[in-house]
């Protein structure tokens, strides 16, 4: 195992106290969790827990230590082992490898405790905020450990202070431990990514369709609007309508009111609406069908009300004398076949948002000297949408780094964390509004050998408003990151202004 400098200063001084790392995706993480867990093995008697949000991830940190610490017993713990066998493992295990769901299920049902873990490792911890079960495990070790030692590993904490300040506090982070690619002592280990915007034009039967939808779309905005709902915001942001949901459905709890419940049929009008739009303009014909007609079989009056405006029935009546499939899978093939002859041993992942689409671009793909493959989650939705199960994404992770597969065609299970080395494109089938999700994407590619990313957008649509979202919040996370640097937590709380909440 290669240890870098920077590795081992950061973790010297993670061994210290409760820790937040953030670095770069593909410079060693997992390496400086390995650093900090030798320190505390040897001079503590107490157990070690890395958790991960997935079963894959778990495995791939299960195998990287079990090299590393040979001589110890090691075990990942899963829901599809029974509880009893669980407590087995765990009592006769030094090191424990699981995802949080797991460790939280079994805290409550009392089968055993976190007293003599002396180091708790959470990757991917960005995501330790509001009530995911890393919170919970957090809290509970926080309060029980008799040698308590957090580490946190993430690539891309947030652009905003109040999210990585709850993160820290969840996890009860005293330091940040950050680096970035342009710091003296990482800049030679990063392998140069090129990034290149691909802008898309739509068809103008796309336009036709999508000009109806957001006539509508406007007139319910307006209407929240002057309801002091939502603020005059040319562009209003889809997380703002959520959260006006969550809102409302508060104020409905104390007083059920005829307001309170326009306000609600508004919103969620405004999000079917949105929805289609954004399936229309960045994923094409089949997948805006396909659910509207999942909106004609609710039966919840206010669907059936949004479904009777003439301007929806038009665009209704437009879509399905439409066949063209989205511009954007003709792109996608030119450029896995443009790789695939500059390097025929090339690797390459593709990302989108929907199932349907990653069904879409399989069966576009299976030509020539491509062999696409699947990758989603395990939940199986319908008929037409089967999830994998644990050992089948596992199963396929190892056939990609193999080379049975040299396409990777994935929804957001793909995006944390894998170490998938040698990837020599990724593509985004469509932009992302998140920071996390842009960095921990790119991060797929650029690892051990130059890179290169493709993002798709498709033209005067959500794809652009969702790309200047995610690089504007991108830039506000290094800023931050920049403040936490230069001074310790409390005084970077402290300097935090207005604008880090916007």
């Amino acid at each position: 195992m290669e240890r870098r400098e920077y590795q081992t200063q950061i973790a010297g001084r993670a061994s210290k106290g409760n820790t937040l790392v953030v670095l770069p995706t593909g410079l060693g993480k997992t390496v400086i969790a390995i650093l900090v867990a030798e320190e505390r093995h040897a001079k503590l008697n107490g157990k070690i827990l890395v958790l991960a949000p997935t079963r894959p991830l778990v495995i791939q940190h299960y195998d990287a230590f079990k090299s590393r610490f040979t001589g110890s017993t090691c075990s990942h713990l899963t829901g599809q082992i029974r509880p009893q066998d669980r407590v087995e493992l765990w009592d006769a295990s030094e090191f424990v490898f699981a995802t949080p769901q797991v460790i939280a299920n079994d805290i409550r049902a009392g089968r055993y405790s976190l007293s003599n873990v002396c180091l708790m490792v959470f990757d991917e911890a960005h995501r330790c905020v509001k009530d995911y079960d890393y919170t919970e495990v957090a809290n509970n070790y926080h309060e029980i450990a008799s040698n308590e030692l957090i580490l946190g590993l993430t690539a891309s904490p947030g652009g905003r202070m109040q999210r990585v300040d709850e993160i820290c506090r969840n996890l009860f982070i005293k330091q940040i431990e950050a680096r970035t690619e342009y710091d003296d002592d990482v800049r030679r280990y990063v392998q140069t990514t090129s990034v290149e915007w691909k802008r898309v034009p739509l068809p103008p039967s796309y336009r036709a369709v999508s000009v109806l939808l957001r006539e509508v779309y406007d007139e319910k905005l307006e209407k929240l609007k002057s309801m002091k709902l939502i603020p005059d915001l040319v562009i209003v942001p889809k997380k703002l309508l959520l959260e006006l949901r969550e809102q409302l459905g508060a104020r409905l709890r104390r007083n059920r009111s005829g307001y309170i419940f326009a306000a609600l049929s508004l919103q969620s009008q405004a999000i079917s609406l949105l929805h289609a739009i954004e399936l229309l303009e960045t994923q094409g014909v089949a997948n805006v069908k396909a659910y509207l007609e999942r909106m004609s079989r609710n039966p919840r009056r206010t669907t059936k009300t949004l479904l009777k405006d003439v301007r929806i029935q038009h665009a209704i009546e437009l879509i399905s004398g439409m066949n063209e499939v989205h511009p954007k899978l003709e792109i996608v093939s030119d450029l896995v076949s443009e790789q695939l002859k500059q390097n025929p041993s090339a690797r390459v992942i593709i990302f989108t948002q929907y199932r349907d689409t990653v069904d879409q671009i399989v069966s576009s793909l299976g030509h020539e000297a491509m062999r696409p493959v699947r990758f989603v989650g395990q939940a199986t939705r319908d008929e037409t949408s089967k999830g994998l199960t644990q050992v089948e994404q596992v199963q396929i992770l190892d056939d990609f780094k193999s080379n049975k597969y040299n396409l990777l065609v994935t929804t957001s299970i793909g995006e944390e964390g894998l170490h998938i080395p040698d990837v020599d494109h990724v593509i985004f089938y469509e932009t992302v509004p998140s920071e996390i999700r842009t960095i921990q994407r790119r991060g797929r590619t650029g690892r051990t050998r130059v890179g290169r990313v493709t993002v798709l957008m498709a033209e005067d649509t959500v794809d652009e408003a969702y790309y200047y979202s995610s690089l504007r919040k991108e830039q506000r996370m290094h800023s931050i990151l920049e403040k936490v640097r230069a001074t310790d937590l409390k005084r970077a709380r402290r300097k935090t202004t207005l604008l880090d909440y916007i």
